[in-house]
């Protein structure tokens, strides 16, 4: 990448400037040998460059924006604090209007829909919303595709509860006045129309555009990596498989499902060498806090606009400071990050601490990261209390800032009590019974039945019905002509015949009992009954 004199003499302030130091420019290109038995391709996307569209002004008027900008432009990380101002006077805006299928639906450009725009929007709107309530906020769709699970009702309470108007037309053409307002012609579709609409801010959904793949595989005319019916994952190439946007446009929940299946096939293939290149990580010998006073540290997580857009979080920390035990307290923007828990390493070691509250989001995803960063730090990890002061808190109580920030300190003062009572725990072993239990025997039963049995372990696959299959025997031909009976009639056979699958029809489940790893399942079986 070429550089202009501006930008090379802009680098060294960009290096100096990031606190981070996460910006290195004396880096060279490095070119790495592996030696892999699979390879997973999640290479995500591209965004569409709107400046293209002459009609939209992107590139032209200050205040017509993309998505992706208006998502740093209102992160709390990102370079006005979470405060949303106009690029061209750095004021406030009073309106934002929100422009779906920007080169999306386009046959010039992606012909295809883009899928998460709809819901991107709406996020943003809602979030705009909470920030500014008095704010007009407009979506501008073709038509809302809201396919995923509760993105209805998502869409509908964005109308109901913040007022944000949904106007069904795709605008013709964008124009600035003299204030730099942005003027949005349009038609208006239910009553053939045409009008115009100004606001304070304009923001392009753009297209979603898959990355150039540099590997040898089949791709389809819209450049994303081509997988065979009902096998969404697979390549042209054995041994290469495909996660996310990379083989088409689908939405978060959906590329991490898909990511599962990938890491399942590659699992599958490599089975054979599982546990040899196993390497047990280093860790320090555990401190013997025993007969030791309680030192605390208390780190409260800033988390944007999700936890500081309601809670005082300066206010938490002065308070925390006064409550017996606590010897250190911290805020940081993200208390989950790397530098953050590398922050509660040093701590413990410099404070000697021997207790640690995180007062932060939900334990659900993050109780494990700080238990671990506890244990790389030679403390037991039970020595650890999660507070949290986000789902039961700032977004429980978002409209009350003062009430929810008393509320907090209510959270992470009874925290800080528990945590001075703890003491270390040992994890225990119990013996895990390797086999699976996959219930139903549709398409995606089955392959979930052959994904761990390819990785070595026995499978009951249970159908209520007489044959495999599911609704696949219902339907006469796939999206792509293929018939279904082509593909299924292959499916079954491997299931049946694998050698580590015993397939129970006419079958079904009664009871459960037990816990992972030691599951009793109570089978009816064709009038007998089988314990599992």
């Amino acid at each position: 990448m070429s550089l202009d004199i501006d930008e090379r003499e802009a680098l060294p302030a960009c290096e100096t400037a990031c606190e981070a130091e996460a910006i290195d420019f004396s880096q060279k290109d490095e070119i790495l040998e592996l030696n892999v038995g699979a390879v997973i391709l999640a290479t995500g996307y591209e965004l569409f460059d709107p400046s293209s569209l002459s009609e939209y002004g992107y590139g032209r008027y200050a205040n017509v924006v993309t998505a992706m900008e208006f998502e740093r432009m209102i992160c709390a990380s990102g370079p006005f604090a979470g405060h949303l101002i106009r690029p061209s006077d750095g004021r406030e805006p009073k309106s934002v209007a929100f422009i779906q299928c920007v080169g999306s639906r386009d046959v010039k450009h992606a012909r295809y829909c883009s899928a998460v725009c709809c819901m991107f929007a709406v996020k943003e709107a809602i979030l705009l919303k909470e920030h500014y309530p008095n704010a007009e906020v407009y979506i501008f769709y073709v038509d809302l595709r809201a396919f995923g699970k509760g993105f209805e009702e998502f869409v509908r309470r964005a109308a109901a509860n913040y007022g944000i108007n949904f106007v069904r037309a795709r605008p013709g053409e964008l124009e600035e006045d003299a204030e730099r307002n942005i003027v949005i012609w349009y038609e208006d579709t239910a009553k053939g129309e045409l009008r115009r609409l100004k606001v304070d801010l304009a923001v392009l959904c753009t297209a979603l555009l898959p990355h150039s793949v540099k590997l040898k595989l089949e791709t389809d005319e819209d450049g994303f990596v081509r997988t065979p019916p009902l096998s969404p994952v697979e390549t042209s190439t054995e041994g290469v498989y495909v996660c996310g946007f990379a083989s088409g446009p689908k939405d978060i929940p959906e590329s991490v499902a898909q990511a599962s299946a990938a890491a399942a096939k590659a699992a599958a293939r490599l089975s054979a060498a599982r546990g040899s290149l196993v390497t047990e990580k280093e860790l320090p010998p555990e401190v013997d806090i025993s007969g030791k006073p309680p030192r605390i540290g208390v780190f409260i997580c800033h988390c944007g606009t999700n936890i500081a857009g309601v809670l005082d979080v300066k206010a938490l920390a002065e308070y925390v400071k006064k409550l017996p035990g606590v010897v250190f307290t911290n805020v940081s923007v993200y208390t989950c990050s790397h530098e953050t828990n590398e922050l509660i390493k040093k701590a413990i070691d410099e404070h000697d601490l021997n207790r640690v509250v995180v007062a932060a989001c939900t334990p659900r995803t993050h109780e494990p990261l700080f238990q671990n960063t506890l244990t790389e730090a030679g403390l037991n990890p039970y020595l650890f209390e999660f507070v949290n002061i986000r789902e039961q808190c700032s977004w429980t109580h978002a409209r009350t800032p003062e009430e929810a920030t008393e509320k907090a300190k209510d959270l992470i003062r009874m925290g800080v009590a528990k945590a001075r009572l703890l003491k270390p725990l040992r994890r225990g072993k119990v013996p895990v019974t390797p086999v699976a239990l996959v219930i139903g025997g549709g398409v995606a039963g089955m392959t979930a039945a052959l994904d761990i049995a390819e990785q070595g372990f026995r499978v009951f696959l249970v159908e209520k019905e007489g044959e495999l299959g599911g609704m696949l025997r219902r339907i006469s031909e796939l999206h792509d002509g293929t018939e279904p009976s082509a593909i299924l009639d292959e499916l079954v056979q491997k299931v049946e015949r694998h050698e580590r699958i015993e397939v129970l029809k006419r079958a079904e489940v009664e009871s459960v009992q037990g816990f992972v790893g030691n599951f009793k399942v109570g089978v009816r079986v064709a009038r007998s009954r089988a314990v599992i």
